[in-house]
């Protein structure tokens, strides 16, 4: 993260554990797929997981995205693009999906405009708008068809009977094949605090009561990195692998955690109030999802070795919880 970046997100820079593929390797799976020269092809920043590229071929730009099995891959977002296919939100078009060696990958389209990470600060100002209309066209996308609450797979189906079920689950072990994996081993052979995460993790079970069991169309990840923007408006939204079904404020809460001085949870709050929307408990709900994502951030911190990080996450959340 470039230095200028930081008054919009004051987090920490991460050190790189995506994963790392051959340039020949790359270049071999472009050829196969393309009948014309592959041109201009270059590593982009993207999020934390994926290897990114950049690329051009017979004309047209492209994005080809490397992710390891995290239990609902690049075939999820197929699966979203078909969702929101009534939806004014705006995505990159998935050409291709399919494995390479042990890694998933995806080639899409590469849409204009730059990260919100990329733009000045007044430039961020005069997007903002448009960003909370892009997430509101989110939230309005018709879910009836599917089921279950919390991350779904590939397959569109919630992976639990309840959202407050999904957010509690944080606390399990998952399968060795999956990304965290048997992950308490953390609390022995890392800087993962078991006291503290256990704090945060008792005050959001605590919060869970007032969260509403509703069932809107959530990113789960509607960060900075993963909104496009050009001229005010969003061109595009990107990485839906950690899209869920639940409460709407998810999303806010997300948004709010990872910025340092933008006030997002009282935009947020102004704009449904304009809007005629009562949200009851909304700063208990905000808080509640924060001492999630700080639970999932300590623990992915962890995990990664980003020490600077983790102390990041580890304050921001227990300054909201005084």
């Amino acid at each position: 993260m470039k230095h200028r970046y930081r008054r919009l997100i004051a987090m920490p820079s991460p050190t790189n554990g995506k994963p790392q593929i051959a340039d020949a390797e790359v270049l071999a799976l472009l050829h196969e797929r393309f009948a014309a020269p592959i041109e201009d092809l270059e590593v982009v920043s993207g999020g934390q997981i994926a290897q990114t590229y950049g690329f051009s071929a017979g004309g047209e730009r492209y994005i080809l995205r490397f992710t390891q099995h995290m239990g609902a891959n690049l075939d999820k977002e197929v699966f979203i693009q078909r969702l929101l296919a009534a939806s004014p939100v705006p995505v990159a078009l998935i050409l291709h999906v399919g494995r390479l060696g042990d890694l998933h990958y995806a080639i899409s389209r590469r849409m204009p405009g730059e990260p919100l990470t990329a733009l000045p600060p007044d430039a961020y100002e005069d997007v903002f708008p448009a960003l909370l209309q892009t997430l509101d066209a989110i939230h309005a996308v018709d879910v009836s068809a599917t089921s279950g609450f919390g991350i779904f797979g590939d397959d569109g189906v919630g992976l639990f009977p309840s959202w407050r079920a999904s957010l509690a689950f944080i606390r399990e072990e998952e399968p060795e094949w999956d990304f965290y994996g048997k992950w308490h081993t953390l609390f022995e052979t890392t800087f993962l605090e078991r006291e503290v995460w256990n704090a945060i993790y008792q005050r959001m079970m605590e919060l869970l009561a007032v969260c509403p069991e509703e069932r809107y169309f959530v990113h789960g990840n509607y960060g900075f990195g993963n909104v496009l923007a050009a001229d005010a408006r969003i061109t595009a939204v990107l990485d839906w692998l950690d899209a869920k079904y639940g409460d709407f404020l998810f999303d806010v809460a997300w948004l709010d955690f990872w910025s340092a001085t933008l006030n997002v949870r009282g935009r947020c709050a102004a704009h449904y109030a304009e809007r005629g929307i009562t949200v009851p408990h909304y700063a208990e709900r905000i808080l509640c999802y924060q001492c999630y994502i700080a639970l999932d951030g300590l623990r992915f911190f962890a995990k990664r070795q980003q020490e600077e990080s983790y102390r990041w996450v580890r304050d921001v959340i227990l300054s909201r919880l005084e």
